[in-house]
């Protein structure tokens, strides 16, 4: 079974129901979605009536599957996303997509909400669940609109960003005794990495006094700068895999120190660390962007209030001067 298209842009569906002994059916659509509804229809046995083009009959489950097919395989976190997806589907009773309702999906985050699941997952969940139906309507699956599009987005309470003094930086250095998280944790602090990039290092990505960063969150590669002494003491590991795992031994070192850090906050606030020290000593924002690899300014822009000069002008034209 199969649905391909034809020289003219049309698509043509070849399948057998009843397997390779049945009966074959053929039929050519102008559109691969609606081409993909008939292929659907066509093998579900339960079926009654006529053939409709224009009723979408297509489970949520099903295109899940599509969409994991013909895009969510080609994502970093696709197979999480798909995973997240079928649960969400699971819980709404699988309907059938077209039919989907916003209010229903509204009931399902309000039960999500009251189970103690933190906004931040719900919107995470609901971005899946958009770009679902988005995405396949690009690629011509479907062609309804998006029935998710009226939702918004709950308010989300910004995230404290902690980061470290130079006190407490030296006291956590002085507990991590595992080598290899000791200077993973350094690593992260002069350049601003995640604990995986430094983790997953390679000797060959240390070069030219430089730490080339690839496989990051964004997909881009960088190059930071590092000192000759971290170079050096890079270099002279015997091994082409620089580390094992580490993040362990530097979690119960953290729990040995007196500092205390946000939720969720545990290896990330190295990385914080990193850009509010470089913005307090009057770095600049967008070097500090390309430093951390942010793909929007606006990420970056929560550390602007760190900068020597923020709102200083606040100081001299408030109505209180004189």
């Amino acid at each position: 079974m199969s649905i391909t298209k034809t020289e003219k842009g049309e698509w043509r569906v070849y399948v057998k129901p009843g397997g390779r002994t049945g009966k074959q059916v053929r039929k050519t659509f102008k559109t691969k979605g609606e081409a993909t509804r008939f292929k659907n229809w066509i093998l579900n046995a339960a079926n009654v009536g006529e053939w409709n083009p224009h009723q979408d009959q297509t489970r949520l489950k099903d295109l899940i599957e599509l969409w994991y097919d013909n895009h969510g395989k080609s994502l970093k976190d696709g197979l999480r996303r798909r995973t997240a997806l079928t649960a969400i589907c699971d819980v709404l009773g699988n309907p059938i997509g077209q039919k989907l309702d916003a209010s229903q999906y509204v009931k399902y985050r309000s039960k999500r909400m009251s189970d103690g699941i933190k906004p931040k997952t719900c919107n995470n969940e609901l971005t899946y669940a958009k770009s679902l139906f988005n995405e396949l309507r690009s690629l011509k699956i479907i062609d309804y609109d998006n029935p998710l599009a009226s939702i918004k987005p709950l308010k989300v309470d910004e995230t404290e960003l902690a980061y470290l003094t130079h006190d407490q930086i030296t006291e956590l250095l002085s507990a991590i005794e595992h080598h290899d998280a000791n200077l993973i944790a350094r690593i992260c602090l002069a350049t601003g990495c995640r604990w995986g990039e430094a983790e997953s290092l390679k000797k060959r990505q240390i070069r030219n006094s430089q730490i080339h960063f690839t496989k990051t969150k964004n997909s881009k590669n960088r190059n930071i700068p590092i000192s000759p002494e971290l170079e050096a003491e890079l270099l002279a590991i015997p091994k082409s895999q620089l580390f094992g795992f580490s993040l362990s031994a530097f979690r119960r070192a953290l729990e040995k120190t007196s500092i205390e850090l946000p939720d969720g906050q545990a290896s990330h606030v190295l990385r914080h660390t990193f850009a509010s020290h470089f913005m307090i000593n009057g770095g600049n924002i967008l070097t500090l962007q390309r430093a951390l690899g942010h793909s929007s300014l606006k990420m970056t822009m929560r550390y602007a209030h760190l900068a020597p000069d923020h709102l200083s002008e606040v100081l001299t034209l408030n109505p209180m001067v004189k």
